[in-house]
C-alpha cells in the first residue's frame, strides 16, 4: 500500500507542475542535456577561488548529568566540542569544504560514553575523539541544479528519518552523494545515495565497537512541493539497506533494512496577528533488501502550532506503530528532537508508541523558553502505559556568537520496566556555552 501510494502521489506532484508551462519542460531538458551555464574560468584563477572562501567555527563546552533508577551510579559529563572547516569559493562552478571535530572529556570520565565501557554508569553518548566531520565537494554549474560528492551534513524535512544529530556533541554526518534540483518553480527534489553513517556514538556492530555503519547503498528520495506558505506538500521514499543485518531471529532492531513510502503536508496560515502552523503526516514502513519478512508498521503525525508575539504554543499527537513483533523505526534521525529529552525510546519498543505532548514556549527579554509534556503508550492497545516526561529549555545569546543554556528533562516510567529493558525513571540536568563564527 505505501509504495503504491508513494508513486501515485509522485506521478501527481510531477505530472500536475510539469503542465503549468512548456517552457518548464524545456528547461528540464536542458538541464538533463548538461548544457553549461557559464564560461569557465582559466586555471590561474583557482588560487584565488580557493582563498576567497569563509571558515566556520563551532565550539560547545557542555555539562550533562543523568539519574536513571537502574543504575546505581550517576552520570557527571563535562564535554568540550569544536569543529573547525573551511569552505572554498567557487571555481568554474565547484566549490568544497572541509571540517574537522574534536570532542575531548574535561576531568573524571564518570559517565557512559559508549566508547569507553563505562558501563555502571548512563550513558551520555558524547565519545572522545576526532574525526573529519565533513569533506565534499559540489557542483552548480547545471541550472536549478546542486550535486555534493563526500562526507556531508544531510537533513531532511524535521529530521525524523535523515538529520544530523546536532544536539550531540560528535555530529552525524553521512559518506555518499546528494543531489537538489528545482529544475520547476515551487517543486524541489532531493535525492541522496548514502554508502556510510558516521554515527554520532559508538554501536556494537558483528562484535565491534565501531561509530561507522556501512550501508550497501541506501536511497533517499524526497520530493517537495510549495506553492506558497500556506500549503506544502512533500512525498518521499527511503530505502535503507544496512551491510550487516542483524540476526533473523531479532525482527524489532533499528538496524533492519526497511522501505518507508509517506506523505507529509505542512504549511502556515496567519489569522489576526497570530500565526499557525500545523502539519499532517503519513508513512508505511515495510521489509527491504535482505531483511525477512515480518516488517508492517504505519506512522502518524497530527501537529498544529500557533504564536502570537513573543508567545508559542504546540499540540501534537506521533504514532510509531507496532504489532508486537517489530516497531516503526527511524535510525538515522536526529532522535533527541522526538519523544521527550531523557531519550528513553531512541530505539521504538516493538509494540510501538503513541506520543502525545504539547508544549508552551516564549521570550523574556532575550532569554527562549520552552517547556513540553509529554504522555506515552504503547500502539498495540495493550492497555500499558509507557510513562510520562516533563521537559524545560532555557536559551539566551550573548552577544553575536555566543549562547548560553540550562536544560531539564525528568521521565517517569509509571511502573513500566518492559521497554525492552530501556525505560526507567529518569533526570537529566544540561548546561552549555556556545560560540558560533
Amino acid at each position: 500500500m505505501g509504495r503504491r501510494l508513494f508513486f501515485c502521489l509522485f506521478d501527481a506532484l510531477v505530472i500536475g507542475v510539469f503542465n503549468v508551462k512548456k517552457t518548464q519542460l524545456a528547461l528540464v531538458i536542458s538541464v538533463l542535456s548538461g548544457a553549461p551555464a557559464h564560461a569557465y574560468d582559466v586555471i590561474s584563477t583557482l588560487p584565488y577561488a580557493i582563498g576567497s572562501g569563509k571558515p566556520n567555527i563551532d565550539a560547545r563546552l557542555r555539562f550533562e548529568s543523568v539519574d536513571q533508577s537502574n543504575l546505581v551510579k550517576d552520570a557527571d559529563a563535562l564535554t568540550a566540542r569544536i569543529r573547525l572547516g573551511y569552505t572554498t569559493g567557487k571555481w568554474n562552478a565547484f566549490d568544497s569544504q572541509i571540517e574537522l571535530e574534536n570532542v575531548t572529556a574535561i576531568g573524571d570520565d564518570g559517565f557512559n560514553s559508549t566508547k569507553n565501557g563505562r558501563t555502571q554508569f548512563p550513558v551520555v553518548a558524547d565519545p572522545e575523539g576526532t574525526e573529519v566531520n565533513q569533506l565534499w565537494i559540489r557542483y552548480t554549474g547545471l541550472p536549478g541544479t546542486a550535486i555534493k560528492f563526500g562526507r556531508q551534513r544531510i537533513i531532511y524535512d524535521n529530521h525524523r528519518f535523515l538529520g544530523n544529530v546536532g544536539w550531540r556533541q560528535n555530529e552525524q554526518t553521512y559518506d555518499g552523494v546528494n543531489l537538489t534540483g528545482t529544475w520547476i518553480p515551487k517543486l524541489t527534489l532531493n535525492y541522496s545515495y548514502l554508502t556510510n553513517v558516521n554515527s554520532f556514538r559508538y554501536n556494537v556492530i558483528n562484535g565491534n565497537n565501531v561509530a561507522d555503519i556501512d550501508l550497501k547503498g541506501s536511497h533517499f528520495i524526497n520530493l517537495a512541493y510549495r506553492p506558497g506558505k500556506l500549503f506544502g506538500l512533500t512525498t518521499y521514499a527511503y530505502l535503507l539497506d544496512f551491510a550487516a543485518n542483524p540476526p533473523p531471529a531479532t525482527l524489532n532492531n533499528p538496524r533492519r533494512d526497511t522501505a518507508t513510502y509517506g506523505l507529509r503536508a505542512a504549511g502556515t496560515v496567519p489569522l489576526n496577528g497570530i500565526k499557525l502552523d500545523y502539519a499532517f503526516e503519513y508513512a508505511h514502513q515495510s521489509d527491504y533488501a535482505d531483511t525477512p519478512a515480518g516488517i508492517d508498521a504505519n506512522y502518524y503525525l497530527a501537529e498544529v502550532a500557533a504564536a502570537y508575539k513573543q508567545v508559542n504554543a504546540k499540540i501534537g499527537y506521533e504514532v510509531l506503530g507496532g504489532d508486537g513483533r517489530y516497531g516503526f523505526q527511524t535510525p538515522l534521525a536526529t532522535l533527541h528532537a522526538f519523544q521527550g529529552w531523557a531519550d528513553q525510546f531512541l530505539v521504538t519498543p516493538a509494540a510501538g508508541i503513541q506520543d502525545f505532548y504539547v508544549s508552551v514556549g516564549g521570550k523574556v527579554e532575550k532569554v527562549a523558553l520552552t517547556a513540553v509534556w509529554h504522555n506515552f503508550n504503547p500502539d498495540d492497545r495493550s492497555g500499558q502505559r509507557y510513562g510520562s516526561e516533563i521537559d524545560a529549555q532555557a536559551v539566551r545569546p550573548l552577544g553575536k556568537n555566543f549562547s548560553v543554556g540550562l536544560k531539564f528533562a525528568l521521565y517517569n516510567a509509571d511502573h513500566f520496566p518492559a521497554a525492552g529493558g530501556r525505560a526507567f525513571d529518569t533526570k537529566k540536568y544540561f548546561a552549555w556555552l556556545e560560540y558560533k563564527l
